[in-house]
């Protein structure tokens, strides 16, 4: 319970120990439904109020906006509560958890900020594409909305200093990305944006650094001469991108052309490439649209003939994950799959059941046949057979015969 004879109360304190109470018990949950209902809610439209948990991310964010849209509903609730509370002491309680207007209103101003937060962690968390090339302009974009809600609330604002801690956290982590060339060539390896984001808000310097550090790959060479697909990364000096960060616009629109190429990045009439050259000039120069819904990784498997040096480097660089929520996710459905019944399982089972059961869910298994010879033969073979026949084919070509071995485990458990 937060302190709420304080002169300044904790407004987060507040709607948490709020949700907490309404989740309680079902009577309360029940109580809750009906003061919505008398407020004309329908029942599909019913919500609860939720609470938040440190290892949920946007949780906060989600309690404050689910509490604040049902402030009105949340006056009558603890109102109703504390009048059948037999204890006087605990009914005083009650009463003073409901938030004043201004309190409201500091809710709201922190659901905003919190909101801004949100819409960027949002941007790179997927777990079925590649998203670490999201992590550097999602940093940028939270790094300007919260500069510019900073400015507009103003120095006297009791968030100002909140929202400035946040920008320092933000610019320490942005210049740690410095440190690991993951974040730069994941950018460059994206088709639809290579080197527009770095010249639309680097500096000239910092631009002419990426296009060094690509350089420095030696798998251009390695692959044009052999043929293999390892790979050794000069090691640079440590980047520094705190004042690229810092001189942001707050015009996040990435829309538009694409700028021409810089003459830094092209060779002059009289220089001769070398072989490797040859691919790497080409994939920066790159001018063409992608099919809209076409993913990164599908454009790769199409154009990696185009470019297969490149297409060797997404092998590395597009599995890396921007954030931690799929692995999390695959950990907490390997706690579902392993129970008290099924405890000795091990690590490869465990593996292949996971794959199994994202196969299984993801409708992977049954999917359309694309054009091959084999294919073409059999409509060949239907095309010759005569009309009036086709009822002589016997039911056993047709039948597909699928056989599973069981491991140890499964059988003792059958």
């Amino acid at each position: 319970m937060p302190d709420t004879s304080a002169d300044t109360r904790d407004k987060v304190g507040l709607v948490r120990a709020i949700s907490v109470k309404e989740r309680s018990s079902s009577q309360r949950k029940e109580r809750f439904h009906v003061i919505q209902a008398a407020a004309g809610i329908l029942s599909k439209d019913m919500k609860a109020l939720v609470v938040d948990m440190k290892v949920c991310w946007s949780s906060t964010y989600m309690m404050l906006n689910r509490a604040y849209s049902l402030r009105l509903h949340i006056k009558q609730f603890l109102l109703e509560i504390s009048r059948v509370e037999k204890n006087v002491a605990k009914a005083a309680k009650l009463l003073s958890l409901r938030p004043s207007e201004d309190e409201w209103k500091c809710v709201k101003v922190f659901q905003q900020i919190l909101a801004i937060a949100d819409q960027a962690q949002q941007l790179f968390s997927s777990e079925t594409h590649p998203a670490l090339h999201l992590g550097l302009p999602a940093l940028e974009d939270l790094h300007a909305s919260w500069t510019t809600f900073q400015a507009k609330l103003g120095p006297n604002s009791r968030f100002y200093d909140a929202i400035q801690a946040g920008l320092d956290k933000i610019a320490e982590y942005y210049d740690k990305t410095g440190d690991n060339d993951a974040y730069v060539f994941s950018i460059l390896l994206e088709p639809s944006k290579c080197m527009y984001h770095f010249d639309k808000h680097w500096s000239d310097t910092l631009c002419n650094e990426v296009l060094k550090l690509s350089k420095n790959i030696k798998r251009f060479e390695r692959v044009n001469v052999s043929g293999a697909v390892a790979a050794t990364i000069k090691k640079a000096n440590k980047r520094r991108y705190s004042a690229a960060l810092a001189a942001l616009s707050t015009d996040n629109n990435d829309d538009g052309p694409i700028p021409p190429i810089t003459t830094a990045r092209t060779c002059g009439p009289t220089e001769a490439l070398e072989p490797w050259e040859k691919e790497y000039q080409k994939y920066l120069e790159l001018d063409e649209d992608i099919p809209e819904g076409m993913s990164t990784v599908k454009w790769w498997g199409l154009n990696a003939h185009r470019f297969p040096t490149w297409a060797s480097l997404t092998c590395d660089y597009l599995a890396i994950m921007a954030t931690s929520v799929s692995s999390e996710r695959a950990f907490s459905s390997a706690g579902i799959t392993i129970t008290k019944h099924r405890n000795r399982l091990k690590g490869d089972i465990v593996e292949a059941l996971q794959a199994l059961k994202c196969a299984y869910r993801r409708d992977l298994f049954f999917h359309d046949i694309g054009p091959s010879a084999l294919t073409e033969e059999d409509a060949e073979r239907d095309e010759e057979i005569p009309e009036g026949v086709e009822g002589s084919v016997n039911e056993k070509d047709t039948v597909v015969s699928i056989e599973l071995e069981l491991d140890s485990d499964a059988e003792e458990e059958g």
